[in-house]
């Protein structure tokens, strides 16, 4: 998938949207006829909802481990 910024006034095609797009988002080799514009209202707001979905695990903590000599 790619993001790419426009340059021409479209519309925002999420409902009830009323703003102009800023970013196309187009599928790898698919045709941008077949793209979705959204504005950066409706992409913030997009990305807030998709992070209560997917939410990266934290990585392990390697200071608080004990290490293997000191436990023998």
């Amino acid at each position: 998938m790619q993001v790419n910024k426009l340059s021409v006034k479209t519309k925002c095609e999420m409902p009830m949207c009323k703003n102009y797009a800023a970013y196309q988002f187009v599928a790898d080799g698919g045709d941008k006829r077949n793209s979705l514009n959204l504005c950066e209202d409706c992409i913030k707001e997009l990305y807030g909802q998709i992070g209560k979905i997917l939410t990266p695990k934290s990585p392990k903590n390697m200071l608080n481990k004990k290490s293997a000599k000191e436990s023998v």
